[in-house]
Order: C-alpha cells, then structure tokens, then sequence
C-alpha cells in the first residue's frame, strides 16, 4: 500500500483533482499567475499542505479550494470532494455561466462562421458556373 502524502507540487496537485485537464496546462496557469494562495501567485512546484486555500482563475470562473489531502494519481470526479474542498460562491458560478452565455450571443463559434451553401445556393452556384464555362 502506498505511503500518504503529505506534500504535492501545486501544478500536480491541480492536475489530480481536476482542476486541468493536463498538468502541462497546470503548469502554465501557475506561471501565468492564474493560481494564487494568499493574493501571492504560486510556482508551479511550490509544494501545498492540508488547509492551504488555493484561488484559481480559469477563464471567467475565479475557484477557491481548499487543500484536504493528496493523490497519487489522477482521481476520478467523484472522488475529489475527499481532497479538496470547493469554496468558490455560487455566484461565481453564476456569473461565469452568465459571461459565456453573453459571449455565445455575440461571437459566432467557429462551424457557424463557415458559410456553407443550401440547397438552393448550390443550384445557382452550378448554373452559374455552367454559364461561365460557355461564355
């Protein structure tokens, strides 16, 4: 049986509990000072104890954690609440989902910007082109 940990790097860390979805990904949010304890930007291999409270801001969500214990390995999502606590107010979460819904209505995504012919374009489209192949 594995020893528990007592310490972990807080990119690793980040990365167990599935904060990121790469521990690359957590590495450069740390360097981009995304990850803060205290208001003070973390290092991606500052080691976290127990009871740490960790502020991370993941495009329009600002999370608050706080350190329960360590992982091994990555966990499965139903385990995360035994080593992390969430902290973050439901209002952030409200607030994000508010900003995307917002960001939906006024950028297109990206397959709805390609213009794609119906049918009835494609008809003229052809008919088009046949009068350009005899002219």
């Amino acid at each position: 049986m594995p020893e528990p940990v007592l310490t972990q790097r807080a990119d690793k860390y980040l990365h167990h509990i599935r904060v990121f979805k790469t521990r690359t990904i957590a590495t450069q949010a740390c360097a981009r000072g995304n990850v803060t304890i205290g208001g003070q930007p973390v290092k991606a291999s500052r080691d976290l104890k127990p009871n740490d409270v960790l502020e991370v801001e993941r495009g329009d969500l600002r999370l608050k954690l706080r350190v329960i214990a360590f992982s091994p390995q990555r966990l499965g999502a139903s385990r995360v609440p035994e080593f992390s606590e969430d902290l973050t107010p439901p209002e952030c979460y409200q607030k994000a989902a508010e900003l995307r819904r917002e960001r939906l209505l006024i950028t297109p995504r990206a397959h709805e910007m390609v213009a794609k012919p119906d049918k009835k374009q494609l008809r003229e489209l052809r008919k088009f082109w046949e009068e350009q192949g005899d002219a």
